[in-house]
């Protein structure tokens, strides 16, 4: 599989679409093992040193700490719930099939390995 330069990842992050002898690279990063978790990181680390501006506000501790977690759970919340809109418009964008991001996360043999191993229907 071949990747992206880092001055194509970079574009890539900021919404740019790679070349299509890339796609294979781009299915992988958007429905590929630990696509999620991508996705999650590059949406919300960035955003975080200026979370931790609110430090530098007067006045107690707990409460500067109780403003950056009211800021971060709702980013958290609508990044996750917004990722299969969003992996769906990247995959379109790049000429890949849109459905791709419908795909079971287990195959069916790993669904009924699961239930024989512990008897869950």
């Amino acid at each position: 599989m071949k990747k992206p330069t880092m001055t194509q990842r970079l574009a890539y992050y900021a919404g740019r679409t790679l070349p299509p002898d890339l796609n294979e690279w781009v299915q992988y990063d958007l429905v590929g093992h630990g696509a999620n978790e991508r996705y999650l990181a590059r949406f919300v680390l960035p955003i975080i040193p200026f979370f931790c501006l609110v430090l530098l506000f007067p006045g107690p501790m707990i409460l500067k700490i109780g403003m950056i977690v009211m800021m971060i759970v709702p980013l958290v919340v609508f990044t996750v719930a917004l990722s299969y809109v969003w992996r769906r418009y990247r995959l379109a964008r790049h000429g890949l099939d849109p459905h791709l991001a419908d795909k079971p996360k287990f195959s069916s043999r790993e669904r009924d390995l699961y239930q024989f191993r512990y008897g869950h229907q």
